[in-house]
């Protein structure tokens, strides 16, 4: 009964300190409600995240603890740089905010954003400082970290498979819409002419910007480099089928009326070491910083008094994301 009685009690101290504004204390520095509620709010603008469009209550819960958890990773991080003696300097801070400032059309504009977010000029100045010494550490740990030919070696071989690259094709695409209620005879009429002055000789992107609905209109109907699987298959079909040069017969989508033009073609392949070796370091490189500012980070939370007074679940971990130097060349405009 003792026991259950303290447990009671240590829950409604829990509830009391969390409806008076505290979210979580770090070593005993307090971490207000409405800190976590300014610190969510940026959490969900970086990640373009809509709230509003949510359904479930656990989800919104979730994300609210992430930044929670980002919050006191920043607070023990902070303490950490007091620690050490790594704060960052009124000149830092001075350069930090002169280029965030030079991101907003006036200073107007600037000063309307940070008392939308509730800070006035000082204060967000010392937001500022408390993140540029919290990288201060981090960048602390990660100085040392290196990638040697060794480990390149290890790595390509332990991953082959990983670099071989699919053929590519490099495509034009023109599109006209078939909307509700549209004339669909009046645009099949349209596309066929099309296509017939493309067969005699017109420029493709010229049409495309000209003619075409899609968001690709504007770069004259290039969408890059695709291999098979990322396309729709009649229009996969369509681009597999073309030789360089050549423009498809008209597809009939839900969307509209397509025509293709396939540009170029890259061979499937295995791309070698000495071409990916550079790849391959930056992503040792990236993965081992990581790790030692995840380190850190584990040192100082093991070693930290956290008391989490939110009523929020702890935050799962997500899968880590594969090396893949195909999609990356890609996605880098760079498949050769």
């Amino acid at each position: 009964m003792a026991l259950a009685a303290a447990l009671l009690c240590g829950a409604a101290a829990q509830a009391q300190l969390h409806a008076a504004g505290v979210a979580a204390r770090v070593n005993g520095t307090a971490i207000s409600a409405e800190r976590l509620e300014r610190g969510f709010e940026e959490y969900l603008r970086e990640r373009q995240l809509n709230i509003g469009a949510m359904r479930s209550p656990q989800r919104v819960k979730a994300l609210k603890r992430e930044a929670l958890d980002l919050l006191i990773d920043q607070e023990l991080l902070w303490q950490e740089a007091q620690r050490r003696s790594l704060l960052a300097t009124p000149a830092e801070v001075d350069e930090a905010a002169a280029a965030l400032r030079r991101g907003f059309s006036s200073p107007a504009a600037f000063e309307a954003r940070l008392r939308a977010e509730g800070y006035d000029e000082a204060s967000y100045r010392t937001h500022l400082r408390r993140l540029l010494s919290a990288r201060r550490v981090l960048e602390q740990a990660t100085a040392g970290v290196t990638v040697d030919d060794a480990a390149i070696r290890d790595f390509y071989r332990e991953h082959a498979a990983e670099f071989d690259q699919p053929e590519l094709r490099r495509v034009r695409h023109l599109v006209l819409p078939l909307a509700a209620g549209a004339d669909k005879a009046a645009q099949r009429t349209r596309i066929d002419a099309l296509r017939e002055r493309l067969r005699a000789g017109a420029d493709f992107a010229a049409l495309a910007r000209e003619h075409s609905s899609a968001a690709s209109a504007a770069r004259g109907g290039d969408i890059g480099f695709v291999q098979r699987e990322e396309l729709v298959a009649p229009l996969s079909q369509a681009v597999f089928a073309l030789r360089e040069g050549e423009v498809s017969p008209v597809i009939e989508l839900p969307d509209g009326l397509h025509l293709v033009r396939l540009e170029e073609v890259v061979a499937a392949r295995r791309v070698g070491e000495t071409e990916a070796k550079e790849r391959i370091r930056a992503h040792l490189l990236a993965q081992r910083g990581a790790q030692a500012r995840e380190a850190v980070l584990q040192r100082l939370r093991a070693d930290a008094r956290i008391e989490v007074l939110a009523p929020l679940p702890p935050v799962t971990d997500a899968p880590e994301e594969s090396f893949s130097p195909a999609k990356r060349a890609r996605s880098a405009g760079a498949p050769r």
